[in-house]
């Protein structure tokens, strides 16, 4: 996802994936968002492997199943999100550590507060840095 400026995530699926969230709590809930460009236009909810409440691992046949419905559209993986039920919103030692799609985009939603808070970072294998993101209205979101 090299083309510049910031993620756009129309309202649903920012609201689709905080109620997955929310769902799953305790366990740290995690999916997908794809799309093209910076346009998020889908929402990929997997489940949990490792139904941790401190880690999470993608269910293998929910992420091939994702992967496979975006590239029969000719989509990418724009984002990868995942929940921090107990904890801020910000990247932790096991998220550096296991960043295995390198440069796409980790979007951790926090459940501490009263509204879940959520934010967009870039992984390095010993730092993160804030990225840039927006709502926008909804253009033929697929879920």
């Amino acid at each position: 996802m090299s083309q510049p400026g910031p993620l756009e995530v129309p309202f649903d699926v920012h609201d689709a994936m905080v109620a997955h969230c929310l769902r799953e709590s305790p366990i740290e809930a995690c999916g997908l968002l794809g799309g093209v460009g910076r346009r998020v236009d889908s929402f990929h909810p997997l489940r949990n492997a490792l139904a941790s409440e401190t880690r999470y691992e993608a269910d293998g046949a929910d992420l091939v199943a994702a992967v496979v419905g975006l590239r029969e559209r000719s989509a990418e993986i724009l984002a990868i999100y995942h929940s921090h039920p107990r904890w801020p919103a910000v990247p932790s030692r096991t998220d550096l550590e296991t960043n295995y799609y390198e440069d796409v985009p980790r979007i951790i939603i926090s459940l501490v507060g009263e509204v879940p808070e959520v934010r967009v970072w870039r992984l390095f294998p010993n730092a993160y840095q804030e990225l840039s993101w927006r709502l926008v209205s909804r253009r033929g979101v697929i879920r």
